[in-house]
């Protein structure tokens, strides 16, 4: 009874999960009735007759309807999304606020107060409560249209991942040292000129932005390190989604213009160069990777824990 093993999982994914004992009864209630059905109207419990019960009992989410109870806010299945989607809100709204950060703009949707590390982390709460403000208010009107329609749940990002081995783990952690160690070497003792003759003002441009973007990767996988040693110790998406996290609120500092300067003087870098279209190019891509990187691990994080997979 394949098919029927898929229906309850499904219909398992749009209850809420708070009892996982009442969900384990409602399952094995919605089980009796579907073959009972099977029973009574097609004559006998096959394959067939199954699917055509199933079919007439209704989808995952109305079946699961049936079991709200006192008209909720937000249906309970919807509520499987609430922080899924309140997650990706916020990596992306991070992720705007660093971009416009890097153009010299001041934050997005609403200023940052300040450019300062308090106010940076201070901005942090702001931006996930509004997020998940906006979130609630659009799962609060598809309750309230009684829309079934079933929104992504984004499986295919963990349907083949396992848990990464002890070796795997302590080999992450040696690639970032490791990659921290050269970074600092690099932007402490390097970049160097190979070419003759005196320096042109746009290789000294290049240079220093090459600087800034290692001085920059160091902080990203001193960070990354930690995130490495903590899960070999104790395995959890949620720690990668932190790392990312504070590699945003590190790149915010660095472009901040709080902190920027010093950084450009601590590092011996041109004046001219720190806002030079290049360095901005490069401070760019290195906010998408980021920002990419914290959408998808916030993804994976949410979907191993809502939806149940073998």
């Amino acid at each position: 009874m394949e098919r029927l093993k898929k229906y309850l999982d499904d219909i398992r994914t749009f209850l809420p999960g708070t009892n996982p004992k009442k969900v384990d009864e409602i399952l094995k209630e919605i089980e009796s009735h579907v073959l009972e059905r099977a029973e009574r109207e097609h004559g006998e419990i096959n394959d067939t007759a199954v699917a055509m019960s199933i079919k007439e009992y209704g989808s995952p989410e109305e079946v699961a309807a049936r079991y709200y109870e006192g008209g909720p806010i937000i249906a309970p299945h919807l509520k499987n999304y609430l922080f899924m989607y309140t997650g990706i809100l916020f990596a992306i709204h991070l992720g705007l606020h660093l971009i416009a950060f890097v153009f010299g703009e001041n934050g997005a949707i609403f200023d940052f107060r300040g450019t300062d590390l308090l106010s940076l982390l201070s901005q942090l709460p702001v931006t996930f409560i509004f997020d998940f403000g906006l979130v609630s208010l659009i799962l609060y009107f598809v309750t309230q249209a009684k829309a079934t329609a079933k929104l992504p749940h984004f499986t295919y990002f963990i349907r083949e991942e396992k848990t990464p081995s002890m070796g795997k783990r302590i080999g992450v952690l040696i690639g970032s040292l490791v990659g921290a160690g050269i970074t600092f070497l690099a932007f402490t003792y390097g970049p160097f000129y190979f070419g003759g003759g005196e320096l042109t003002e746009i290789a000294i441009i290049a240079l220093d932005s090459f600087k800034f973007a290692l001085f920059l990767a160091f902080g990203l996988l001193v960070i990354d390190s930690v995130s490495s040693l903590i899960n070999i110790f104790n395995y959890s998406r949620f720690s990668k989604i932190v790392s990312n996290t504070l590699g945003l609120v590190f790149l915010f500092l660095a472009v901040s213009p709080d902190y920027k300067p010093d950084i450009a003087s601590y590092l011996s870098l041109n004046p001219a160069s720190i806002d030079h279209p290049l360095l901005v190019a490069i401070l760019f891509l290195m906010a998408i990777v980021v920002i990419v990187d914290l959408v998808f691990e916030t993804i994976k994080f949410w979907v191993s824990r809502i939806v149940r997979t073998d």
